[in-house]
């Protein structure tokens, strides 16, 4: 009985030893997952659905993190350490002397990780792999060698200031430097230190940034620590009770949006705010969306349309006056012989100026200013009521096939969501090894096999200057090497699908997901301006019932989606659903080019890599960019096809016009991509 009546008392001190915290870490949590989902959720249902996703992730972490400070505390039993350090009346040079010590080793650990991670994203060309193994070994060394070097610093600066300490003891006066004294001004230093650096260093490079659980982890922590301190005064049995009860109401809200309202949960994963991330941490949201029936976006089958196979090729960072095609000059043998036998875009431009924003408007056929997400590394993961033209055509009958060089783009292990309606996709790096991949599948096809949507994606040309920004002639041949490797890829891929019988040959639309500056504009790679430069691609569209020739209409990306729906003998939806147009009376000759006719929409956005946003809107000859600021610039893309003269003082009337249309395609932008 007494080892019984022990054990209990073991288990009713250990219950009132984490009793504070578990109450702090629920009151604190739930108000700070309130204050969250009011600022950044409309409508109270929606909100206290946020919240209680927030609370379900933040309330363990605060807990573990008290209980952690608790403990280490208890361990550490700093009231102890410090009387150690502490003199009979009550001076604490000593103390003083490590404090300092220990804050100049900081100092140089920060300083040596920051100049660490700028040495090696200049030497790696920002290779996280590469990083992450070398950043952990300079970090150890540079601690040791750190910690060697302030050790007599602390020693020497607390003999310095004990005899500070003892003079004034010699002359009478007050000997200061009492332990309160000191943490005191520690603590305003640290704080005035913490909020320059915010201010001058932070700030401006975090400004354009969604931080996610920033106000939540203020928020928590203030209470956190404030139940902690007054514990001893506060209605303890009131607060646990109350506790209990918001723990429970905001728990079943994130568990009846889990179980009774996926839409409603999948429209807050892609909101700002920590309850958008909670949820995204919580919820395996693919799965939410794949319980969608795939009859809900089916495509309606157009009169008297026939589906074809399709195989859509994008190649990363592709220029097109390099092309002999384009009027360049480097040999492309195998994209010019597939350019004779079809459409050729004289003015193409992608939805914008990176991959991360050009592939997922590709995919969906959405504006990159509408397409909703979250940056994951270089890519964007699609919010997850998107849907993509991989999955309505394969409600509509499609076989679908991707093969793709980045696992960071398309994976099924870690979705982004370009990888949605690929009922078979190949990761493989090497676009030889992807051409031979597609040749024998197509080769496999048998006469009753369904049509084919096939989608591959080449890398090699993005990475033609291994990330040195040196632009010299000499230097810039290294793009048009990579370029005729890559069309190598293109003559197997030519030569494979001459293999297959004629009532099987499918459309080809080689194209690429942005351009390169290549020096123009005093830029030498891509994500930098909206210049043609840099959005500028090819679009070479051939295959059964295509017409020849070139076209100097403009056109955007933004129109394959709707152009391979009505390929594949389908409807092609029109805003909000898709953003572009399709192009199928000009590939069937149905009609002809019109500069006047032609229109591009193209944009940079802000995230964590993109520190400002711009707008590029194109129709017929010319072309507005509203850079940072609201600048305007205009441009005649005839006269002027580089871009380097601007017109907006010299053409009022035409910048007036074009001012108009860019605001009429801002609102646009406002319109949700969901229908609602």
């Amino acid at each position: 009985m007494s080892g019984s009546s022990g054990a209990q008392r073991r288990a009713r001190r250990i219950a009132r030893w984490i009793a504070p915290s578990v109450v702090a870490a629920t009151i604190g949590c739930a108000l700070a997952a309130v204050v969250d989902g009011a600022r950044y959720v409309d409508g109270a249902a929606r909100i206290g659905i946020a919240a209680g996703f927030g609370f379900a992730l933040g309330a363990p972490i605060a807990l573990a993190v008290a209980l952690t400070v608790r403990a280490a505390v208890a361990a550490w039993q700093p009231r102890a350490l410090i009387g150690r350090l502490t003199d009979a009346d009550g001076a604490a040079p000593r103390l003083a002397g490590w404090l300092v010590g220990g804050a100049i080793g900081l100092g140089l650990v920060g300083a040596v990780t920051n100049q660490a991670v700028l040495g090696l994203a200049r030497f790696t060309a920002w290779k996280p792999r590469t990083i992450r193994v070398v950043l952990p070994v300079i970090e150890i060394v540079a601690v040791a060698a750190i910690a060697i070097v302030t050790v007599p610093i602390a020693v020497g600066c607390g003999r310095a200031f004990a005899a500070l300490v003892e003079r004034r003891r010699r002359r009478g006066a007050p000997v200061g430097l009492s332990p309160r004294r000191i943490f005191t001004t520690v603590a305003l230093v640290v704080a005035a230190a913490v909020i320059a650096l915010w201010w001058i260093a932070v700030r401006p490079l975090t400004r354009h940034l969604a931080i996610d659980g920033g106000e939540f982890v203020a928020v928590a922590l203030a209470a956190l620590i404030a139940v902690h301190l007054g514990w001893p005064r506060l209605p303890r049995r009131a607060l646990a009770g109350a506790a209990g009860v918001i723990a429970a109401l905001l728990l079943g809200a994130a568990l009846w949006a889990r179980l009774a309202s996926p839409t409603t949960l999948l429209g807050l994963w892609g909101g700002d705010g920590f309850g958008g991330f909670a949820i995204d941490t919580l919820v395996d949201v693919r799965a939410v969306r794949a319980a969608i029936p795939p009859s809900t976006y089916r495509p309606v089958t157009r009169p008297g349309g026939q589906p074809r196979d399709v195989i859509l090729l994008t190649i990363d960072t592709f220029r097109p006056d390099r092309l002999a095609a384009y009027g360049g000059t480097v040999p492309t043998p195998g994209l010019t012989q597939i350019a004779r036998r079809g459409m050729v875009f004289d003015l193409a431009l992608a939805p914008s100026n990176v991959t991360r924003r050009s592939l997922p408007a590709i995919a969906t056929g959405v504006a990159a200013t509408r397409v909703r997400g979250r940056v994951a590394g270089w890519a964007l993961r699609l919010d997850p009521r998107h849907i993509t033209l991989a999955e309505r055509l394969r409600a509509g009958g499609y076989a679908t096939l991707g093969v793709f060089c980045c696992e960071n783009f398309w994976s099924r292990t870690r979705p982004t969501g370009l990888e949605a309606g690929f009922t078979d996709l190949v990761i493989e790096r090497d676009a030889t090894k992807q051409v031979q991949l597609l040749g024998d599948r197509l080769a496999t096809r048998g006469p009753d096999a369904p049509p084919l949507y096939a989608w591959l994606h080449f890398i090699e040309l993005h990475e033609w200057a291994g990330g040195d920004p040196d632009m010299r002639p000499e230097k810039r041949r290294l793009y048009d090497e990579q370029l005729t490797r890559i069309d190598a890829a293109v003559v197997a891929l030519d030569a494979a699908l001459a293999k297959l019988p004629p009532e099987r040959q499918p459309i080809v639309i080689i194209t690429g997901d942005h351009s390169e500056a290549l020096g123009d504009h005093g830029q030498p790679f891509h994500s930098s301006d909206l210049y043609d430069s840099q959005l500028q691609v090819p679009l070479i569209i051939a295959g059964p019932g295509i017409a020849t020739g070139h076209v100097n209409e403009v056109v955007s990306l933004l129109d394959l989606a709707p152009t391979i729906l009505e390929l594949g003998g389908f409807v092609a939806p029109t805003h909000p659903t898709f953003d572009g147009r399709s192009l199928l009376d000009l590939l069937t000759g149905a009609r002809g080019a019109d500069v006047e006719r032609g229109r591009a929409y193209a944009a940079m956005i802000v995230d964590r890599f993109m520190r400002t946003g711009r707008h590029a809107l194109v129709r017929g000859r010319w072309k507005l960019i509203r850079t940072a600021g609201g600048r305007d610039e205009l441009y005649d893309l005839i006269a002027d096809p580089r871009e380097l003269g601007d017109r907006a003082t010299k053409a009022p009337a035409e910048l007036a016009r074009m001012q108009r249309e860019l605001e009429a395609q801002l609102e646009r932008d406002r319109a949700s991509p969901f229908g609602r």
